[in-house]
């Protein structure tokens, strides 16, 4: 979308396979807004506090890469463990997360680095929000330091991850830090964040030695009506499309965010971020009904229900692909390149993880060979780690986890995407500057198809 930049970027060349961590989720944080925020247990707090022990197995970890034989590895930067004061700086810390992108340009892995992936430092909770314009100016001190100091290792950035997950969370249903319920704080501080990811945009192009790639990580989700044939159950599931899904994308089109619910909220702001978007990272799990069909009821009923009888997810979600490649035609709309930077299922059974997958990646090659521009697929996550709203129930890694001593142990599901990484990256191409080149996946004539 940026007018000034042609040809893809170095980081975005090859398509990228690769897997997907965050920080909070895999080393813990001690002073963030989520290390104390509704803890069950002592289990609870201590996994808040060290996550799966990532920040004493770094090395050990990041060699798992190799062995998948990906070229992209996400990882994100934690802002409360640089920035552990108001006005302070970690060197050290910092210091760790530039090691990590410069292990992996070393290996040959393409280290993609989020900046913002949901957590806030504590000693900014406590004073104030996303809703301030102050936090935004916050996060740049903090985001421009770090993003100078990945310069030379890191060339795709994402600077923020599912903003509207943490607005939705945190600022209209309460079920996140900060934990308020206003349409018109929600909406103050989604504009704040598009004004940081400008801000940045600007910032990280402007001081490049070498061409970067400036993105967002997007959640979309498949809404459907509960019963077809409702006219409110429609209305609702169209309108959360247009404002969850698409909303997003819209305001990175036309530079406004813009909220319209009809009787109940309308406002626009200008945010300045049109043509400040290199490309839309799709984080995608599954389908979500809802309903809105008894008179009276307060807002939407939302629910996941096994209607493909693919059989629901350890974290009770629909499994249906058929959505996966919706949000992707929907995504296009952005006029940008696409990564999708999240898609997995949290599942005990390799068998199901591993059938979850083959109808995703599935999915992604079809919608390459249809032309949509898809530039990566980044699998979560590397191995089992701290759920936000669910803590460590959930089974999403390649690599199983013993949450007692730590170990780490490869799955059928970590072999299976290994061959399947394997098998692509013999066939891919670069994309070449001002064109597409060959999309990868597209078979050879004469090749065997692969699953």
């Amino acid at each position: 979308m940026s007018k000034r930049r042609t040809g893809p970027p170095p980081g975005l060349r090859k398509f990228l396979w690769g897997v997907a961590t965050s920080a909070f989720q895999m080393e813990g944080a001690p002073r963030c807004d989520w290390t104390r925020w509704k803890i069950r247990d002592e289990n609870d707090r201590q996994a808040r506090l060290n996550g799966v022990g990532h920040l004493l197995r770094t090395e050990e970890d990041l060699a798992l890469l190799p062995e998948l034989g990906v070229n992209a590895y996400r990882f994100s930067v934690e802002w409360s463990r640089v920035a552990p004061r108001r006005g302070g700086w970690d060197r050290k810390a910092m210091d760790r997360y530039v090691r990590i992108a410069a292990t992996l340009r070393e290996a040959g892995i393409e280290p993609v680095v989020t900046l913002h992936h949901f957590t806030n430092p504590s000693w900014l909770a406590k004073g104030t929000s996303w809703e301030d314009p102050s936090t935004a100016e916050e996060f740049l001190r903090f985001a421009e330091r770090a993003a100078r100091a990945l310069r030379g290792h890191a060339r795709v950035f994402v600077t923020f991850n599912e903003p509207n997950v943490f607005i939705v969370g945190g600022y209209l249903g309460g079920i996140m830090p900060p934990g308020k319920k206003s349409v018109k704080g929600g909406f103050a501080a989604f504009a704040n964040v598009f004004r940081a990811h400008a801000a940045l945009y600007d910032m990280i192009h402007s001081g490049e030695r070498e061409r970067t790639s400036v993105g967002v990580a997007h959640s979309m989700v498949a809404f459907q009506p509960a019963s077809e044939g409702s006219p409110m159950d429609g209305w609702a599931a169209e309108l959360a499309h247009a404002i969850y899904n698409m909303g997003l994308i819209e305001t990175f089109r036309t530079g406004s965010l813009s909220v319209r619910i009809p009787s109940l909220f309308e406002e626009e702001a200008a945010v300045g971020v049109r043509d400040k978007l290199d490309f839309l990272g799709v984080n995608y799990y599954f389908r979500m009904f809802l309903r809105l069909s008894s008179p009276g009821t307060e807002g939407a009923e939302y629910f996941w229900e096994d209607r493909e009888k693919r059989g629901l997810t350890g974290t009770g979600w629909e499994v249906y692909p058929k959505g996966f490649e919706d949000m992707l035609r929907a995504a296009a709309l952005a006029g940008v390149p696409l990564v999708v930077t999240e898609n997995g299922a949290a599942e005990s059974d390799d068998r199901r993880k591993i059938a979850f997958m083959k109808d995703h990646l599935r999915v992604v090659l079809r919608m390459i060979r249809e032309g949509i521009d898809l530039r990566g697929y980044f699998w979560w996550s590397l191995m089992d780690n701290y759920e936000w709203l669910e803590g460590l129930r959930p089974r999403f890694g390649l690599y199983r986890v013993d949450f007692e001593t730590l170990e780490r142990t490869p799955t059928a599901a970590s072999a299976w995407f290994a061959r399947w990484v394997k098998r692509r990256r013999a066939t891919d191409t670069e994309f070449k500057p001002g064109g597409r080149g060959s999309p990868p996946g597209r078979r050879p004539a004469g090749g065997r198809r692969s699953p």
